[in-house]
């Protein structure tokens, strides 16, 4: 089984996280599509910013943050990685 994960991490400590399990194939994309709208959430709410929007204005593409799954605000990062257990 294939697994998103969304790691947060604050001050250098694992404060949350969220685990996404893709278990058939034609559940996949909307798996990905929870995992990945959830990082953006979370990107967010660390970013302060209110929308994607605001967040572009100062912070940059949050799809670029997406692509590369890593976001990162002095000690504190959101990652979104793959694993298979």
């Amino acid at each position: 089984m294939r697994v998103i994960n969304v790691i947060v991490i604050k001050n250098s400590v694992v404060d949350s996280i969220d685990s996404f399990g893709i278990e058939e194939e034609q559940l996949s994309d909307a798996v990905v599509e929870d995992a990945e709208k959830l990082f953006k959430e979370k990107v967010l709410a660390m970013s302060g910013e209110g929308t994607e929007e605001e967040f572009e204005d100062n912070c940059g593409d949050i799809e670029s943050y997406l692509e590369d799954g890593y976001y990162k605000l002095f000690n504190s990062s959101v990652c979104l990685t793959w694993s298979d257990i």
